[in-house]
């Protein structure tokens, strides 16, 4: 249990403290190499998505609950798919640039970076507390942190192909826009809404 603390922490500190050392250090964290941790960091921040959205989505009824289970579902198909579609997009880009391909190592690392969206539902929290709630609200925060998402995709994107500041931003949010506006992403998320109403949310 001890080992599995430190290989997290070693894990979140590299994706996003320190991404520069990701691509040689990630080898070192059998935690990080494994299968299991994007699924713990996938389902982790998929239950905070919906829970988030969840409490901006008031008044709270039975059916609620029916969203949560549905919203995770959706969300968590969502993280399962979403960083492989952008990463596949954003070494696309990379490549064009002369760098060689580093597929894998950039689908972990945005994989991980997924872990990111774990602080939507206490943000959610706040918000709420302080008078803000409703849909617009939540999809305007779940904007927020999907340009946050694509920052720290950047920094990725800079340590593991060594490309300048400039480019590395450029190639994730090219790669992050070509990837929201593909079909089966855009309705996978768009399904959680209609899921709440099928469950009795609206």
């Amino acid at each position: 249990m001890r080992d599995f603390f430190f290989d997290l922490v070693d894990t979140l500190e590299l994706v996003f403290l320190d991404p520069l050392r990701y691509s040689e250090e990630v080898k070192e964290i059998p935690f990080a190499l494994s299968p299991s941790s994007s699924w713990l960091f996938s389902i982790l921040s998929a239950l905070s998505l919906s829970v988030g959205m969840s409490i901006l989505s008031a008044p709270y009824t039975v059916s609620t609950l029916s969203f949560l289970f549905f919203g995770f579902i959706a969300n968590l198909i969502l993280f399962r798919f979403f960083p492989f579609f952008y990463s596949l997009v954003a070494d696309y880009y990379v490549q064009k640039k002369g760098r060689s391909q580093k597929l894998l190592f950039l689908v972990m690392f945005a994989r991980h970076a997924t872990v990111l969206f774990l602080l939507f539902a206490p943000i959610c929290i706040v918000i709420h507390a302080i008078g803000l709630s409703g849909v617009g609200s939540g999809f305007f925060l779940l904007l927020t942190f999907i340009v946050l998402y694509g920052l720290v995709i950047a920094r990725g994107l800079k340590s593991i192909y060594e490309l300048k500041n400039r480019d590395s931003i450029r190639f994730s949010f090219y790669a992050l826009g070509l990837t929201i506006l593909f079909p089966f992403l855009m309705n996978l998320y768009t399904a959680t809404s209609f899921l709440q109403s099928v469950s009795g949310g609206f």
